[in-house]
């Protein structure tokens, strides 16, 4: 049985609400990003404005499938999905979302950049499951 490495800074105090988790097994244990959904979709609706709508996590969401159909959903392209991340900017951020999110999404899409480029370093795939 693997044990599991989690960081949920990001999802304490919303317990019992709908989460987001990043995940991919490295060795014998199975690493663990977990994030309110709340931050998640304010996240990627910030991103929309920003980046095109292609592929990828901004073409899921915006659809409504990938891992809102299938969970676990595996993200193909992680390097595209760091890069997505990477070109976030607070600054760009209209007023239209909630002010109290908008603070918080800096330091979550780091934390999102980190734990990709470590699955990427180590080789593995990297998974979203919706609960």
């Amino acid at each position: 049985m693997k044990s599991e490495a989690i960081n949920d800074l990001y999802y304490v105090g919303f317990e019992g609400e709908p989460e987001i988790i990043f995940m991919y097994e490295k060795s014998n244990e199975v690493q663990v990003l977990k994030l309110w959904n709340g931050y998640f979709e304010s996240l990627l609706d910030c991103l929309v404005q920003q980046a095109p709508v292609q592929d990828g996590i901004l073409h899921e969401y915006c659809v409504h499938e990938g891992w809102y159909e299938e969970s676990p959903w595996e993200i193909t392209n992680v390097e595209k999905a760091v890069q997505l991340f990477k070109s976030f900017d607070v600054k760009k951020v209209t007023e239209n979302e909630s002010s109290n999110i908008i603070p918080v999404l800096p330091a979550i899409t780091m934390d999102i950049i980190i734990f990709l480029e470590q699955a990427i370093q180590s080789g593995n795939r990297v998974f979203i499951v919706y609960e």
